[in-house]
């Protein structure tokens, strides 16, 4: 059975996230405030607000963002002067209008109002994230001024007894301008936590439990690399750092000196180079392999992908040119598992978890995958 990550996080003694705090903004325009009413028939707030744990959720992250990582949910203070704005804008429509509907845009507006009465300028709830992140486009009659591309579920949403006022911590941490998205130190979190969880006695077990960084990555090696990444795996920020403490012990195990890095792959046309991460050689053959964090923010994988595939040879060092490796299809691995990518169907397969890779015993096993 696979095993529930989620679960796990929350059961570990303490663990170590990433937080932040999304601001829920209002809409500056009367267009937007009628997607509201009539597309999404909610606010953004009212989304939170509803809640309901037997329905996925899903939300704009971070980019960064990995499966335990807290969210706490923002309603902006600036919402205020927008109620205000298209208050003053729906006075001026005139009575006769067909196309707007005046009556309908003030009862919202007023609803809006009682909400900002409760909740605006405060932390009103609290959340985590418990899926990777994913790209998703927005369709252009339903883009906001506000809109992300990045998106992730986030799941055990509770609600603040007493919501915290931006002005109880704007002292020591301040809302980005410039995003709805402002991220939390550990100094600043710790801070936070502190008036939280005084003023709020209903807090879950991730929220009261985690904190904000990371272990030293100097502390892994060949030896306890796979104790040490099993849920730090997931959490890796950068590609490089993926590729340095996971990818290159797993390669190594595998296929000891026979794994080269950033090999060139030469096109028809020679002035064009690509760059694969990894190729290694299994059973006389040689293989491609590619190291991503996440391939559902890649946008262009398929092309990528193509491109190396497509080449005419690689270079496996400066002394050692092939143009004898498989085409056919090549890997790719990311923090959660090792796919195959074939090449006439343009596909991507998973075809090992790495959830289930927790011994030397299951890398060896890997080998009579990767042919």
């Amino acid at each position: 059975m696979k095993k529930d990550i989620t679960k796990e996080l929350t059961e570990q003694i303490e663990i170590n996230v990433q937080a932040h705090i999304n601001n829920i903004s209002f809409p500056k325009t009367i267009e937007e405030l009628e997607y509201y009413i009539f597309y999404h028939q909610c606010f953004n707030v009212e989304d939170v607000l509803e809640y309901d744990k037997n329905e996925l959720f899903d939300w704009t992250v971070p980019k960064s963002s990995k499966i335990g990582d807290i969210v706490l949910f923002f309603h902006a203070k600036t919402a205020i002067q927008w109620i205000s704005k298209l208050e003053t804008q729906t006075r001026n429509i005139r009575d006769n209008d067909n196309i707007h509907n005046k009556k309908i845009l003030f009862a919202w507006l007023k609803k809006a109002r009682e909400i900002y009465k409760t909740y605006g300028g405060k932390i009103f709830a609290v959340g985590r994230i418990s899926s990777n992140t994913y790209y998703e486009g927005i369709e252009e009659e339903t883009k906001l001024h506000y809109g992300n591309r990045i998106w992730a579920n986030i799941e055990d949403i509770v609600l603040l007894k007493n919501p915290i006022d931006i002005s109880e911590f704007n002292g020591f941490l301040k809302i980005s301008r410039q995003s709805g998205i402002t991220m939390i130190p550990f100094n600043e979190f710790e801070k936070l936590k502190e008036i939280i969880l005084s003023k709020n006695n209903n807090l879950p077990v991730y929220f009261t439990k985690c904190k904000i960084g990371d272990y030293s990555l100097t502390k892994i090696d060949d030896k306890n690399f796979l104790t040490l990444t099993q849920n730090y795996r997931r959490r890796f920020l950068l590609e490089a750092d993926f590729r340095s403490y996971y990818v290159d012990y797993i390669l190594k195990n595998l296929f000891g000196s026979k794994v080269y890095r950033e090999c060139i792959c030469h096109t028809k046309h020679s002035k064009v180079m690509y760059y694969v991460d990894n190729a290694f050689i299994n059973n006389d053959k040689v293989l491609m392999l590619e190291v991503k964090l996440n391939v559902n923010n890649e946008r262009n994988l398929t092309d990528q992908l193509e491109q190396y595939v497509n080449s005419i040879s690689i270079d496996l060092t400066k002394k050692n040119r092939t143009n004898t490796y498989v085409r056919s299809y090549m890997y790719v691995i990311d923090t959660a598992y090792i796919y195959k990518y074939y090449h006439s169907t343009k596909s991507l397969e998973k075809i090992v978890d790495l959830d289930n890779i927790r011994t030397f015993e299951d890398i060896e096993n890997l080998k009579s995958i990767l042919i």
